[in-house]
């Protein structure tokens, strides 16, 4: 599933829930102050460039929100040399 996030600082997204075109491919939506996430399987290249053209202002990078806290072997941890092969990939 693409997740799309959008910021308004006057938190109104009524035109982009109300648009006859993307209304009915986005099943997932959530709001929260000034913030509005929308998901959906079925975005197709041009109904992204539409999405881009007309909400491409208020659209963020899901990276800038949400920060990736995985940790990085041989940076964060040392992984142990003596673990069993079948363990390695877990």
């Amino acid at each position: 599933m693409k997740y799309y996030i959008f910021y308004r600082e006057n938190d109104n997204f009524d035109d982009l829930l109300s648009d006859t075109g993307l209304k009915k491919l986005f099943g997932f939506q959530l709001k929260w102050s000034n913030y509005l996430m929308l998901g959906s399987d079925k975005v197709s290249d041009e109904t992204y460039s539409y999405l881009l053209l007309k909400y491409g202002d208020d659209l963020k990078n899901v990276e800038n929100i949400f920060i990736n806290r995985k940790p990085i072997p041989f940076v964060d941890y040392t992984p142990d040399r003596k673990r069993p092969d079948k363990f390695k990939n877990l």
